[in-house]
């Protein structure tokens, strides 16, 4: 008898696409949207990130955001504005 394995995270029922985003070629210029979890010192880390980022690479600019629980993937709003203002983004977790 096959054991049934449950999704953590309640997403199991809708299909997951795990095609990976092109690569970018260079980031001069564009905008990283900074996803954090809501812990602590999440946001503390992607600053850093970022500010990194616009000195080693050209970003331009960064924009944060906070996922609603840290233990729930984000909102389908979130991503979509992430989408709309950014041209790529890094999640990071704190604690």
């Amino acid at each position: 008898m096959a054991e049934k394995l449950l999704d953590p995270t309640g997403a199991s029922e809708r299909t997951v696409d795990t095609t990976l985003a092109p690569r970018l070629r260079k980031l001069t210029g564009l905008t990283v949207g900074l996803l954090e979890n809501a812990k602590p010192n999440a946001s503390v880390l992607l600053t850093e990130t970022a500010r990194e980022l616009c000195r080693a690479h050209g970003v331009s600019d960064f924009v944060m955001y906070q996922k609603g629980y840290f233990g729930t993937p984000a909102e389908e709003s979130l991503i979509q504005r992430i989408l709309h203002n950014c041209d790529f983004v890094v999640a990071g977790i704190g604690d």
